[in-house]
């Protein structure tokens, strides 16, 4: 053997003898566990509060180190946290040159072994974060490169996990900066990539965010498997939510002006999100616009149970900056086409404007059913039963399209127009129907129904009442004239009053209650003939049934399921009444010898010349 060999081993074996001889004096003279509550103490004062129930052990390899088990901790957001081990290593050249500073920590890997963390944020649901494991390599607070690994579970198994290389720098034994990049963040089956950067002397925080494709339809379901409350909603499109991701770019400013630019794809659709927020004056403004939005995708199949109320939940998140926002916040949406299942929305343009939790909607613009549609709202969310007041504006709407879109069945046609106030309160849909109180009024020009003839089923009851054949010549369907009413709502009805039209020589009037939950309908109409016909190509009418008025009611089920044809017959007793006196007239002309015409005329009737007829006898 050399003896440079001799003197390396000679070295080695001095080197080892040395170590060991250090780990036994450091071991005998220093015990880590009389400072568990100096370190508990040190906690304390930056407001965590921190027991160590274990031992606190020295660790010599693979690198020199402590390893602190069984820590429990808690603050303002973390109700209770626990480390079945914390490990924390430093170089052997680490502890050497460093100065123990802030900056030159000598810490070199950080690991946490089986955690759990249940956190708990202002206005959300608590959340249990367990099996967590971190590991920081390459420790560094003087601005260098730190690799962390984290990982964890949640939702009763649903894996969680980030990486990313962080710069942290400190300024006056404060974190001045931290950057993050090559961060990659995974949610079970999603994924999130990107880069922040937060200077905390500037107060800024700058950074980009981005995703791949997220078929989120999977993710639900393998949520649901873990948590069964949470529940996969209907919707009717198979591909819906299939195809989800975002990219996004922000610049934060806790204690002054904010902004976030997002592109959000779904299923190939583009929205654009812009929100301003400035801390120093409470203002928020965020705009949402698409081009296209296939809402009836992601709505339940018509007529499927729940389908109104997740109809109505669609929109929620539009609420959520007012709720989550505590100064004055507004809120632009603009969409091309929002495309329903039957029929489609263009030109959509609303306004909301609020604070604290008070939101009002100042315009509402869009194309429907070859019309317009105009209103304006008020919503109160402070109550656990939130409450609101509507204004809206129907003009020229075509009731064919709507018909047809709605129900299915083109029953009825014409141009309506309405103008309402409505309020109401409730979390439902059905909740809301039966507070909903309200007036208005509303006109439709060239009415038409498909359904009925009207004029045709009012000569042939007044034939009935004559005791002839109804004669004239009827279409399949009913013609109107302008036909126009009042508007109320009460007790979960549509009440409609003050109904008036005409066809011909016919005159109609009536009034109307409309049953929202039960999709009933009931319809009491007076009919009045002002002539000999009903209309020129209509039924002649007996002189003594001229100017009578005739009262109908007509029954109806307009839901999806019904066939969309009313149940019209006269009132039965007035039809009575009306019978009466027409047989009686009969009876005038075949005993007395007199006509309809020479009574009406002297003003002597059938039940009088019947009563001198029994006197003279």
């Amino acid at each position: 053997m050399s003896k440079i060999s001799q003197w390396l081993k000679i070295i080695a074996l001095s080197l080892l003898v040395l170590i060991i001889a250090v780990v036994i004096a450091i071991t005998a003279l220093i015990n880590p566990n009389d400072y568990a509550s100096d370190i508990e103490a040190v906690a304390k004062k930056n407001q965590l509060k921190l027991e160590i129930q274990g031992d606190i052990s020295w660790q010599f390899f693979p690198q020199v180190g402590i390893s602190v088990k069984q820590v429990l901790f808690s603050n303002d957001f973390i109700s209770a946290g626990s480390i079945d081990e914390l490990v924390i290593t430093a170089s052997l050249l680490g502890l050497i040159n460093t100065n123990f500073d802030p900056e030159n920590l000598p810490i070199d890997t950080i690991n946490v072994v089986n955690g759990r963390v249940r956190y708990i944020a202002p206005n959300l649901l608590p959340i249990q974060f367990n099996k967590i494991a971190l590991s920081i390599n390459n420790f560094s607070l003087n601005g260098d490169d730190t690799d962390v690994s984290a990982s964890a579970e949640v939702f009763n198994g649903l894996p969680l996990s980030i990486e990313a290389t962080v710069a942290v720098q400190l300024d006056a034994q404060k974190i001045g900066r931290v950057k993050a990049a090559n961060i990659q963040l995974r949610a079970d089956q999603m994924s999130i990539n990107g880069a922040v950067d937060a200077d905390f002397t500037k107060s800024q925080i700058i950074g980009k965010l981005s995703s791949p494709s997220i078929n989120m339809r999977r993710q639900i379901k393998t949520i649901q498997l873990n948590l069964p409350l949470f529940t996969m909603p209907s919707m009717s499109s198979a591909t819906a939510l299939t195809d989800v991701h975002f990219n996004s770019e922000f610049s934060i400013n806790p204690w002054g002006y904010s902004n976030y630019t997002h592109q959000i794809f779904i299923d190939g659709q583009q929205f654009d999100v812009m929100v301003e927020a400035d801390q120093s004056t409470n203002l928020m403004d965020a705009s949402v616009t698409a081009s296209q939005f296939r809402l009836g995708d992601y709505l339940p199949p018509q007529g499927s149970p729940g389908s109104e109320v997740q109809t109505a939940a669609i929109f929620a998140p539009l609420a959520l900056p007012f709720i989550l926002w505590q100064g004055d916040s507004q809120i632009e949406l603009s969409v091309d086409e929002i495309s329903m299942q039957t029929f489609s929305v263009r030109n959509l343009y609303t306004r909301l404007a609020g604070r604290n939790n008070l939101i009002k909607l100042s315009s509402l613009n869009a194309d429907l059913f070859g019309g317009q549609l105009n209103a304006s709202a008020a919503l109160d969310l402070r109550d656990a039963q939130p409450s609101f007041s509507v204004q809206p504006q129907l003009n020229e709407i075509d009731l064919r399209e709507a018909f047809l879109a709605l129900t299915g069945k083109a029953d009825a046609a014409g141009q309506l127009n309405v103008q309402m106030t409505v309020s109401g309160n409730g979390k439902d849909i059905f909740t809301i129907q039966q507070s909903l109180l309200g007036t208005g009024q509303f006109s439709v020009a060239s009415p038409s129904l498909a359904t009925i003839n009207i004029e045709q089923t009012i000569c042939q009851s007044l034939a009935l009442l004559s005791g002839k054949t109804a004669s004239g010549s009827f279409s399949d369907g009913t013609q109107l004239d302008a036909l126009q009413g009042n508007l109320k709502f009460a007790n979960g009805q549509l009440l409609i009053s003050d109904l008036s039209s005409a066809i011909g020589n016919l005159k109609l009037r009536g009034r109307s209650s409309i049953q929202m939950i039960e999709q009933t309908y009931q319809l009491n109409a007076d009919a009045v003939i002002a002539g000999s016909k009903s209309s020129p190509y209509g039924c002649a009418i007996n002189q003594s049934l001229q100017n009578q008025l005739v009262p109908f009611i007509c029954k109806g089920y307009f839901g999806p399921n019904g066939d969309g044809k009313p149940n019209c017959m006269p009132d039965q007793k007035v039809l009575g009444k009306l019978l009466q006196n027409t047989l009686l007239d009969k009876l005038g002309q075949k005993y007395l010898g007199t006509t309809g015409d020479e009574s009406a005329t002297s003003g002597v009737t059938a039940k009088d010349a019947l009563k001198n007829f029994f006197k003279k006898n």
